[in-house]
């Protein structure tokens, strides 16, 4: 079926290509393309228009893309030797597209399709790889530009914020965190209209009909069975997700309003959103055990209700922003454990341009992450209880109920600490008019408030140091690594990798060595 699903596309696009060499002048081949229009983050299909109403192109121009990818991937963690998972599986990606504009109309068609082992069918024999054929939708979606407003609807990728990677107000997309710690976006199901209102102002609102869920690599259900408190009834036949089932009342909507100048950018942002990670629903039961035990959890994906904000400006040579976001939970309080805790992110750094002919580049950005009542007493709490005295607490119903909802809320968001703070940085050397280009970016953060009874979290370390090669235009040879560490010290004073509770220490067994190969390209006609 996937295959058959592919050649109709590839057949597609070549017939809209042949069509339009057909009956488009051959000399537009030889003409510069049209200046493309001015970027501002926070619009449907990779950033909106200039703050001004748009302008009604005439005529039709098409423009089909791609892009082709071989990645081999290395591993180089001794406990994860091995090709499973997204980052480290060796495949070849291609990446087709069309962009037809018709006046006010504008038609995006975007579709992955990928060839890549089968690690999952294998059964775990090696030398028994098939090969995987897999096709995704990419932004699919319908525009129109009329006057002062745009409306676009179908699959589309939103880039709201002003921040680099970092964005806490871009939450409308779901992430493939299986990608790597910068997470690819997932196109969303929306409909989008914005509202240029005048050269300064424009509105922007959004309505998402059902919740797309992210894609982790880590099976949260999974954990928790195997987790400690398998002993008081956690399994794999009583821990369950429960599924979103493109109901209506997972909608997400919102809106952003959006202020441009020569002197400041600056928005507004407000989201009724789904929460993108699971808050487990507890049952418990004493029938036969003496002591109430875990007889259900259902893994709950809550409503959250997100407000943000962000500005930018240029001093000198320097961009400058910043950014943040305040996730409202339905949590009543500091000591309600039944659901996960608001939370505040915030972002704030510079770029700038330097050296010979400005083509070196620096990026630093303040990140941080602060959650008012985070449960930080746990191990003080319950560490120092024995089998049989947690047994006997465990008789009473609201001391089991807080104990299973204290062991389970906070580690399902990855969050370990009340306070967190960090950096990221990005570094690009552009050498010999793009020949070669060595970059190193990464990102490192420090917890703070947690819970301190049995390890002491050091620090967190995401590095992508990178050579880029392109010995001529649209054709690259990339060597790089994908590092990703969180260490801690345990009670005998050890330093310990960790790979399962922490946002950037779960990646570690996907630590690489990569090359890529890769080659871009575009065709663009008009008539």
């Amino acid at each position: 079926m996937n295959k058959r699903i592919l050649a109709g596309a590839v057949f597609c696009l070549a017939a809209l290509a042949f069509a339009a060499a057909q009956e488009a002048d051959s000399s537009a081949l030889f003409d510069a393309p049209a200046a493309p229009q001015s970027s501002q983050a926070g619009s449907a299909g990779g950033g909106a228009a200039a703050q001004a109403a748009p302008q009604a192109a005439s005529g039709f121009d098409l423009r089909l893309s791609g892009s082709h990818e071989f990645d081999y991937h290395l591993p180089v963690y001794a406990d994860s030797w091995n090709y499973d998972g997204e980052m480290k599986s060796p495949a070849f990606r291609n990446e087709v597209g069309l962009t037809a504009k018709n006046g006010q109309l504008k038609l995006v068609s975007n579709w992955h399709f990928d060839l890549l082992p089968d690690v999952a069918g294998d059964q775990g024999q090696l030398g028994t790889w098939d090969t995987l054929t897999r096709l995704r939708p990419g932004e699919n979606y319908l525009e129109w530009d009329p006057s002062a407003f745009k409306l676009a609807f179908g699959y589309q990728i939103y880039s709201w914020g002003v921040a680099d990677k970092v964005n806490p107000m871009d939450t409308l997309n779901p992430r493939d965190y299986s990608s790597g710690v910068n997470a690819d976006k997932i196109p969303v199901l929306s409909a989008d209209a914005v509202w240029y209102a005048s050269d300064a102002l424009s509105f922007e609102g959004v309505f998402i009909p059902y919740e797309q869920a992210d894609i982790w690599p880590v099976d949260f259900a999974a954990q928790i069975a195997g987790s400690g408190l398998a002993a008081l009834g956690a399994s794999s036949s009583n821990v369950a997700y429960d599924s979103l089932g493109y109901d209506p009342s997972s909608y997400v909507a919102g809106g952003k309003l959006s202020y441009r100048s020569d002197a400041v950018d600056a928005s507004l942002s407000y989201l009724s959103d789904i929460d993108h990670f699971y808050t487990p629903d507890i049952q418990i039961s004493n029938a036969g055990t003496g002591f109430y035990h875990l007889s259900a959890v259902s893994l709950e994906r809550r409503r959250v209700q997100r407000f943000g904000a962000d500005a930018k400006t240029t001093i000198g040579k320097f961009g400058i922003w910043a950014e943040g976001a305040y996730s409202l939970t339905g949590n009543s309080g500091s000591s309600d454990y039944s659901l996960r805790k608001s939370r505040l992110d915030y972002v704030a750094g510079f770029d700038l341009n330097y050296g010979p002919g400005d083509d070196y580049y620096l990026n630093v950005q303040y990140i941080g992450t602060w959650i008012p009542g985070f449960d930080s007493s746990y191990g003080a709490d319950y560490g120092s209880l024995s089998p049989a005295q947690l047994a006997a607490n465990l008789a009473s119903a609201a001391y089991a109920t807080e104990y299973y909802e204290r062991s389970l809320v906070d580690g399902l968001g990855l969050e370990n600490a009340s306070l967190v703070q960090g950096a990221t940085f990005d570094l690009k050397w552009t050498l010999a008019d793009g020949a070669f280009t060595p970059q190193l970016s990464g990102v490192v953060t420090v917890p703070f408030g947690y819970d301190s009874s049995s390890i002491t979290r050091l620090a967190s370390l995401a590095l992508n140091p990178e050579l880029d090669v392109m010995p001529v235009d649209s054709f690259h040879i990339k060597l790089g690594a994908e590092l990703a560490y969180a260490w801690y010290k345990d009670s005998n004073g050890d330093v310990n990798l960790d790979t399962t509770t922490d946002e950037i220490g779960f990646y570690t067994p996907a630590n690489n060595i990569y090359l890529t190969i890769l080659y871009k390209w575009n065709y663009d006609t008009a008539r």
